[in-house]
């Protein structure tokens, strides 16, 4: 069954970087090369809102769990914490490149300039601890559902940490190159990874034993996101977005479109939404349920 397209927003003018829904489902939120945060109503899809402070492309969002406080990754080479929605910047995170919320929302872990992962205290933004490079490269960080370990991708496999004493205590096997993207399930049961294998990875946050592996069609960015009843994950390539059942790994739904750059993913907490942040500047959204 095709996915109805209902909206096509003109909506960084450069590329459009990253999504996400508010957990209300009221506000569609993308970041994109225009240095903007920008707001969006659901489900009519006009401008909101915006927020304004970076110099410089703004990749990457993370809200804390009660969705009072937004943080933003930049390559001005800061993170910066907001109050949301109103957009008031409430620290700047210097030689920053991205961060993420943990789930309890008190902690704040981001990724260093120069590949280190440091931890926060989210409301005062005091640092607690530095993580050194693991890797040759840190790409990207995630919180375990219970917020004690730090999962940091990087070249090679996927490294375990403690929050409370920053020491490796595991690793999670499988990607042989470069990490893209770290995500854990909305039911805190399973993370997903993708790498430059081209491979998605679902890892069970229990044991963190791989679970299954999918080889991917397309090579890109390849982002994730996971359907709001943790059944299916999402995943974006050049030209073409996936979505993959959890229970056997088969392939969901299938959209089609003719670029190249597909960035970040966003799934609506009513199921109902897929939006997707495109190197053409826009910010296109399907109908996952559209009346036959």
């Amino acid at each position: 069954m095709a996915l109805s397209e209902v909206a096509v927003i003109d909506a960084h003018g450069r590329h459009a970087q990253a999504v996400r829904f508010t957990k209300d489902g009221k506000l569609l939120v993308s970041a994109g090369q225009d240095a903007h945060v920008r707001l969006w109503s659901v489900p009519g899809f006009a401008a909101a809102g915006a927020i304004e402070g970076h110099k410089n492309s703004v990749n990457s969002l993370s809200f804390t769990s009660d969705e009072q406080m937004l943080a933003t990754g930049s390559s001005d080479g800061t993170v910066r914490i907001w109050s949301f929605p109103e957009g008031r910047c409430l620290h700047t995170l210097d030689k920053q490149i991205q961060g993420v919320f943990a789930p309890q929302g008190d902690r704040l872990a981001t990724i260093s300039a120069k590949g280190h992962v440091i931890l926060w205290e989210a409301k005062s933004a005091r640092q607690i601890s530095s993580i050194p490079p693991i890797d040759k490269r840190t790409t990207a960080v995630a919180f375990s559902p219970d917020g004690n370990t730090l999962l940091i991708g990087g070249t090679g496999p996927i490294h375990r940490v403690t929050v409370a004493d920053c020491r490796k205590e595991g690793e999670l096997d499988g990607h042989k190159v470069a990490v893209a993207c770290l995500r854990v399930s909305p039911d805190g049961k399973w993370l997903a990874s993708t790498g430059a294998d081209g491979y998605l990875r679902l890892w069970s946050a229990k044991d963190w034993a791989q679970a299954r592996s999918v080889k991917l069609d397309r090579s890109g960015v390849l982002q994730l996101a996971f359907g709001p009843q943790s059944d299916f994950v999402t995943v974006s390539a050049d030209y073409l977005i996936q979505s993959f059942s959890l229970s056997n790994g088969k392939l969901v739904e299938k959209i089609k479109v003719p670029l190249k750059g597909l960035y970040g993913v966003a799934i609506s907490p009513n199921g109902k939404y897929l939006a997707n942040a495109a190197s053409d500047g826009k910010v296109r959204v399907w109908d996952r349920r559209p009346v036959l």
